[in-house]
């Protein structure tokens, strides 16, 4: 049985099209910049991929034509905006399974895209939404909170053999860093580094090894105003406990489970050792 078809090569001019479109829409709506996804195995991630993409035309095979589609969307996003808003690329450099995309074929296709011209930032990510997420994640993974969430029989498929699908790694800040610092050194384009993202001396770091930005996104679900905390005091630590409660909550509203929402304090369980406040 089979759950999709492949595109055709119709479909992909669409579909790439479709990215410029968008990315004229979000400058309409007053964005600054557009985020172009090639990561996390989703369309674009997963054309790039070995282990998924079995084409044989002139979009699989090689690297120079599992990449093809990735670039054709990233031009025709730059052909549509020209340089109205800053355009940034997401792209995995370790898809995090035997036989996925990796660092190897990571490096070329960032200097690809980088004479292609049609980027103004790279940000690096990791994992498969489909095969391993909580590759890019890191931490525990939330299993009896994912199968709360979940209709039957997903509901049941999770609760015996989610183990075996969501794997738990350890936690550490920076943990993207060590892959990352070889695209740093592969490409000019300026970069910005996500993965583990938490505080002050981290952004320190990041800022030290030549990335001009950082991404920051679960610590800022448990505290939206962290980077205005931490500005204000170097000092500050971020209150997220790296639980991943937060993953299952896409389904039901992105959010903190560790913040008491029927009040404007924030809950005290959670909490880091040390922490004072």
């Amino acid at each position: 049985m089979s759950f999709a078809q492949a595109c055709t090569t119709d479909d992909i001019q669409r579909i790439a099209q479709a990215h410029g479109e968008a990315a004229k829409r979000a400058i309409e709506a007053g964005f600054d910049a557009v985020e172009v996804h090639l990561g996390h195995n989703y369309l674009a991630s997963s054309f790039l991929s070995p282990r998924i993409n079995h084409r044989t035309d002139a979009y699989g095979g090689s690297l120079e034509n599992r990449a093809r589609f990735s670039r054709e969307i990233l031009r025709a996003v730059r052909d549509a905006v020209g340089d109205r808003i800053a355009i940034i690329a997401k792209m995995n450099m370790d898809d995090g399974v035997p036989g996925g995309f990796w660092l190897d074929e990571a490096i070329p296709v960032t200097q690809w895209l980088e004479a292609d011209g049609t980027l103004d930032a790279l940000e690096m990510t990791a994992g498969s939404s489909l095969l391993n997420p909580m590759y890019l994640f890191k931490g525990d993974a939330p299993l009896e909170e994912f199968a709360a969430v979940m209709p039957q029989p997903i509901k049941l498929g999770v609760k015996l053999v989610g183990k075996r699908l969501l794997h738990s790694y350890p936690y550490r800040d920076g943990y993207l860093l060590e892959d990352t610092r070889q695209i740093r050194a592969a490409v000019k384009l300026p970069m910005i580094l996500l993965g583990g993202i938490t505080d002050r001396p981290m952004m320190d770091t990041a800022m030290a090894e030549g990335f001009e930005f950082v991404a920051m996104a679960r610590a800022l679900l448990r505290e939206p105003d962290l980077v205005n905390r931490i500005a204000a005091d170097a000092s500050t630590p971020s209150l997220c406990n790296h639980c991943n409660k937060c993953m299952p909550t896409n389904f039901t509203g992105t959010r903190c489970v560790l913040v008491d929402r029927t009040s404007t304090r924030q809950a005290t369980w959670g909490k880091p050792e040390g922490y004072v406040g």
